[in-house]
C-alpha cells in the first residue's frame, strides 16, 4: 500500500503496526449502483474487527455519457481496543489551582491523521455549512478518487504494487500522457521566429543579388 502514492500519503508511522496485520483487500459490486471495499485483518492488538469495509454508492441516475455519479460513502465502525485508537492522540496539559497552588495533569484526546480515518468518510455539506462547503466538497472528491484508485489500480495489480513494479508503470503512463501534448505558446513563438527568419533571408537575397531593374516609364505619344 505504501507504494501506491495516494495511499502512502495517508499512512502514518503509527498506522504501520496495524497494517502489518492486513491480509487481503477485495472488492464486490452491490445490487444497486456502487461497490464495497473489504479490508481483512488477522488478529491484532489494535482492534477486534476481522474485516473493515467501506461502501461507495452512486446515484441511480447516470450522468452525461452514461457515467456513474458519486452519491456518498459509508464505513464500518472500528472497534478499537483500549488505548489503541490510531485516529486520536492524547494531549496532556498541566493546570494549577489558583487557591491551593496545587497542580494536576489533564488529558484529552484530539483527532489526528491516520489511514484509518478513511473509514469515516466526510459528509456532504449542509445549508448551515456554506462557508466550509468548498473545503468539504474537495474532501469528498478526494475520498471518492481514493476509493476508485483502490478499486481500479491497487486490487487488480496488488502483486505489482507490493513489489513496486506498478509504480514504474504509473510513472511511465504519466510521462506518455505529458508527451502527447505540446506547449502551444512555444509552437507559436517558433512559427513567428521562422517567419521572421524567412523574411530576413528574402531581404538579404534582394540586397546581395543583381541590382533591381527600374520599372519602364510609360510614355504617351
Amino acid at each position: 500500500m505504501k507504494n501506491q502514492i495516494s495511499l502512502a500519503e495517508m499512512i502514518t508511522d503509527r498506522d504501520e503496526g496495524a497494517l502489518k496485520h492486513l491480509i487481503d483487500i477485495r472488492m464486490e459490486y452491490l445490487d444497486k449502483p456502487g461497490f464495497r471495499l473489504i479490508f481483512e485483518f488477522a488478529e491484532n492488538n489494535y482492534f477486534t474487527n476481522k474485516t473493515i469495509t467501506k461502501t461507495y454508492y452512486y446515484q441511480n441516475e447516470s450522468g452525461y455519457g452514461g457515467d456513474f455519479i458519486y452519491d456518498h460513502a459509508e464505513g464500518d465502525k472500528i472497534n478499537w481496543k483500549e488505548s489503541q485508537d490510531l485516529t486520536v492522540r492524547v494531549e496532556s496539559k498541566k493546570q494549577r489551582n489558583k487557591n491551593t497552588k496545587q497542580t494536576r495533569i489533564v488529558k484529552k484526546t484530539v483527532p489526528t491523521e491516520s489511514f484509518f480515518n478513511f473509514f469515516t468518510p466526510p459528509l456532504a455539506p449542509t445549508e448551515d455549512q456554506d462557508d466550509a462547503a468548498s473545503d468539504i466538497e474537495e474532501r469528498l472528491e478526494l475520498d471518492y478518487q481514493l476509493g476508485e484508485d483502490i478499486k481500479e489500480k491497487l486490487i487488480p495489480r496488488a502483486i505489482d504494487w507490493f513489489t513496486g513494479e506498478a509504480l514504474a508503470f504509473e510513472e511511465l503512463d504519466d510521462d506518455e500522457l505529458e508527451g502527447e501534448y505540446d506547449d502551444e505558446d512555444d509552437d507559436e513563438d517558433d512559427d513567428l521566429s521562422e517567419d521572421r527568419d524567412d523574411d530576413e533571408e528574402s531581404e538579404e537575397d534582394d540586397d546581395t543579388g543583381k541590382p533591381k531593374q527600374e520599372a519602364a516609364e510609360c510614355k504617351q505619344s
